[in-house]
């Protein structure tokens, strides 16, 4: 188990702090590709806006707006769209975009392969390359972005109150929107749980990740009885060594980030594990 929080990230080379006319943009990459997870997470803060042009030549991009607002621009097309809190985008290597932020916001941003969270992008909006590509987004019928919403997210709601056999493991309720599924090629699938919790897990067979953005927790390492307190700014890490015990009494508001990526209805085991979807990464196999 992986447990680290934003905060102590601060001054190392996972933090990028930049600064043009009284606009300031900082990003620290709380989850990097020294983690072995196959993806990366970064904590993206933007004060007084911002504006810049990507293109993902060597990576998919996934960005969910925390707070505030964003605006992505298809370069090639000139489509814009906005995007309001509890929206993403993902990009390719067939998307050269332009994103502008008014105001203040904050962003998380997941690449797959994983960047180091030292980079900053070249002349051309491009990060340098640190792996293989998705298949699905390579050559030139690769994917292209699209945006979603919660409105097209699947959504659930686990309650432990009367939980049918495989969810024995839970009991309190949780509000879940599903983003992204295997289909679409991303390596990842990303959920937003929203509630509390009170649940027994062991994930034989994923890697998950979460990064909570409001409220408090604890997270019990099963085996070596450590417990960790968790707030706004934890990230945490589990894979198949890690049984592990998650306890929200107040509601709590996380991302998390599963690798090899979940069906939006898959169903936990007595164990609270899922079902096999795909190969675990190497760095986290039991």
């Amino acid at each position: 188990m992986l447990v680290r929080h934003v905060d102590d990230l601060a001054g190392t080379d996972r933090e990028v702090a930049l600064a043009v006319a009284g606009k300031t943009l900082r990003s620290v990459g709380v989850l990097t590709l020294d983690d072995g997870c196959g993806f990366s997470l970064s904590d993206v803060r933007v004060a007084g806006g911002w504006s810049c042009d990507l293109h993902h030549t060597a990576h998919v991009g996934v960005t969910l707006v925390v707070a505030g607002q964003l605006e992505v621009k298809d370069l090639t097309h000139g489509a814009s769209q906005r995007l309001d809190p509890g929206m993403l985008y993902v990009a390719g290597p067939n998307d050269r975009h332009r994103v502008t932020v008014a105001g203040d916001a904050r962003l998380v941003c997941l690449f797959n392969p994983a960047l180091t969270g030292s980079e900053t992008p070249d002349a051309g909006g491009a990060f340098a390359a640190t792996g293989e590509l998705p298949p699905a987004w390579r050559g030139n019928t690769a994917r292209g972005m699209f945006v979603l919403g919660e409105a097209q997210a699947r959504r659930s709601v686990l309650q432990g109150d009367r939980p049918p056999p495989w969810r024995s493991a839970t009991s309190g309720t949780v509000r879940m929107s599903h983003y992204l599924s295997p289909d679409d090629g991303c390596g990842l699938t990303v959920s937003l749980p929203r509630g509390t919790a009170d649940s027994m897990l062991w994930y034989k067979n994923h890697v998950e990740a979460n990064y909570v953005l409001e409220g408090e927790a604890t997270v019990e390492d099963l085996a070596s009885r450590q417990v960790w307190a968790l707030r706004p700014g934890s990230l945490y890490v589990v894979g198949p060594r890690d049984r592990h015990h998650l306890k929200a009494e107040r509601e709590v508001y996380f991302i998390s980030v599963f690798n090899p990526p979940l069906e939006g209805d898959a169903a936990r085991d007595a164990d609270g594990a899922y079902p096999p979807t795909g190969e675990v990464p190497p760095a986290w196999r039991a």
